[in-house]
């Protein structure tokens, strides 16, 4: 019954630009007594607009929006600018490993991966509510309050030799005469890092070196 929910419920907004799975998690989350969905969204730009007329408590947003203006840590970090007390809970299809760290670092509150069962999101929203500088995550139907690894974790040191080198300013023909290695085996090196770091271009790795490299020099 109505009168049995909570004074104050949680509102909030979900975009995703797959209908059937926005209009699921909204079915799902609307049943939740302290849960009100206000808007399910696939446009971003109209997300963003309805956040302007609509305040909520809480975005869940998908983190790969490939057929929007904005998505991913761009989209993330817009949300924080114009929103900087909304939660913000990422959910995505994509490998945890390219995806959560980033979430994290654009500021989000949680991350939820989609074959995680929607009781996590729930989960996840009501735990950001009360924790919003904790970041929360879910792993096989266990909730972590935990700082993501960082991708460069995983790279092998051959792939770290070859971003350091890249950093210094060196070419891919100068690396491979630098180390004694062909030029297909340093371009394969540099593919591969860049995928596990979630890059999509040369400006992209040049963006992360920089920032990196900042970092070094600060500790």
């Amino acid at each position: 019954m109505l009168s049995a929910r909570p004074r104050h419920r949680i509102r909030i907004a979900i975009l995703d630009d797959h209908p059937i799975i926005g209009l699921g998690m909204a079915s799902f989350l609307h049943h939740q007594a302290d849960f009100e969905v206000v808007q399910t969204e696939t446009s971003a730009i109209r997300f963003l607009e309805m956040l302007k007329e609509t305040p909520c408590d809480v975005a869940i947003v998908d983190f790969y929006l490939p057929r929007q203006p904005w998505d991913g840590v761009d989209f993330i970090k817009r949300l924080r600018r114009q929103h900087p007390d909304l939660i913000v809970i990422t959910f995505s299809g994509g490998k945890v490993a390219d995806t959560e760290y980033a979430a994290y670092k654009a500021g989000a509150n949680g991350y939820v991966p989609k074959g995680e069962r929607l009781l996590c999101v729930a989960d996840v929203i009501r735990k950001s509510i009360s924790a919003p500088r904790s970041f929360y995550t879910c792993s096989q139907g266990e909730l972590h309050d935990r700082r993501p690894p960082r991708p460069d974790d995983r790279l092998t040191a051959a792939e770290v030799e070859i971003l350091r080198n890249i950093a210094l300013g060196l070419s891919v023909t100068q690396i491979s005469a630098r180390l004694v290695r062909s030029k297909k085996t340093i371009s394969t090196h540099k593919r591969r890092a860049m995928k596990k770091l979630a890059l999509a271009d040369d400006l992209a790795l040049a963006l992360y070196l920089k920032e990196k490299f900042e970092q070094s020099t600060k500790v």
